[in-house]
């Protein structure tokens, strides 16, 4: 018996399927591989995602310095979304909207009755009563 077994192929731990350890680990580097560039792609897809909504004023818009796309939407740190009245005085602060507008809506939304909304200017002083004619003369 020779250093490579009985039949010079390398002893029973060097048959010949030597093959399979070979093929099984470049299978396990591709799919790592593949893995890592699915992950990088993910994180840069969706970073890029927000960075895109919040320069047009979609959902994430409260992007801070560095692109931070603010706090998160799901999960248990979730903020509960704004209120309609939160949003109605976003527009309103925005200019979206005028006073009369923002007011009709408010109480549109509160099921309050459609009142005309409080003046936004003082009204004018009442004039003063013309002068009586004088009497015709003889």
């Amino acid at each position: 018996m020779g250093p490579f077994g009985p039949y010079g192929r390398g002893g029973p731990h060097h048959g010949d399927l030597w093959i399979f350890p070979v093929i099984t680990m470049v299978i396990f580097w591709v799919l790592l591989l593949i893995v890592i560039v699915v992950l990088i792609r993910f994180m840069t897809r969706r970073s890029r995602w927000n960075a895109q909504q919040a320069h047009q004023g979609g959902p994430g818009t409260a992007a801070g310095p560095g692109g931070w796309p603010g706090p998160p939407r799901w999960g248990p740190h979730a903020q509960a979304a704004p209120t309609a009245e939160q949003l109605l005085a976003e527009r309103l602060a925005r200019g979206d909207i005028e006073v009369d507008d923002y007011h009709r809506r408010l109480a549109a939304l509160r099921g309050e009755s459609a009142a005309p909304p409080p003046p936004t200017e003082p009204p004018a002083p009442p004039m003063p009563p013309e002068p009586p004619e004088p009497p015709p003369t003889p």
